[in-house]
């Protein structure tokens, strides 16, 4: 059986309120952004109508407005991309086709009560068989690129890479403004519990047999 400090530890439930303080940290205003050689501002950024960090190997986030410019997709190597908001960001997935881009997109919402949560497996196979790829590179965008997006690869880290919610979350704020809103991190931390308890199960269950192996 697992001591009880391992225990108390595992079983800790985390709540949205407390994934926040993960937020309180956030990059430099002005940095690098995939495909321009210079540091650019929030405003700068804006006026390019481009806006997105590579949050995490392989992965970059941005805004709506970014992936609808083709050119620019193709010239930083882009080879899959996730809409998490078709209902906001509009555009035709035949076109990606067309250009050699896989393309996935789901309708949510960027309100605390939408199921953001029932997309997380998903959207974390689709994340994780593009990262398999040799030279993969995938853009997740949703309207400005700091909530469905966020929380999507956040869901992903944590389920294919064992980050814990937290760790996810401060990860990403190392290079872009990531911010989901409190329902998401609910979500996540809802996400955070469920994997925990079953790591916990699996740990006492190894703790068992290497007890009736002595």
């Amino acid at each position: 059986m697992a001591f009880l400090g391992e225990r108390e530890r595992l079983e800790n439930r985390l709540s949205g309120k407390d994934l926040q303080r993960a937020l309180w940290t956030g990059p430099e205003p002005a940095r690098m952004m995939p495909g321009v050689p210079r540091k650019l501002t929030t405003m700068e950024r804006t006026k390019m109508k481009r806006d997105c960090d590579e949050v995490f190997p392989g992965i970059i986030i941005g805004s709506g407005d970014s992936i609808k410019n083709m050119d620019y997709l193709l010239d930083i190597g882009v080879t899959h991309v996730l809409n998490t908001a078709e209902s906001d960001v509009r555009i035709d997935p035949s076109k990606f086709k067309k250009s050699g881009i896989s393309y996935k997109g789901f309708v949510c919402k960027d309100i605390p009560s939408a199921d953001i949560a029932s997309f997380f497996q998903e959207t974390a196979e689709f994340i994780e068989r593009a990262l398999s790829m040799r030279c993969g590179l995938v853009f997740v965008s949703c309207c400005m690129g700091y909530s469905r997006a966020a929380t999507i690869v956040a869901a992903y880290m944590m389920l294919k890479k064992n980050y814990t919610a937290t760790q996810a979350l401060q990860y990403m704020r190392g290079s872009r403004e990531v911010q989901p809103n409190m329902g998401f991190l609910q979500q996540l931390a809802g996400l955070d519990n469920g994997l925990r308890k079953d790591r916990y199960r699996k740990y006492n269950s190894t703790q068992v047999e290497i007890q009736y192996s002595i």
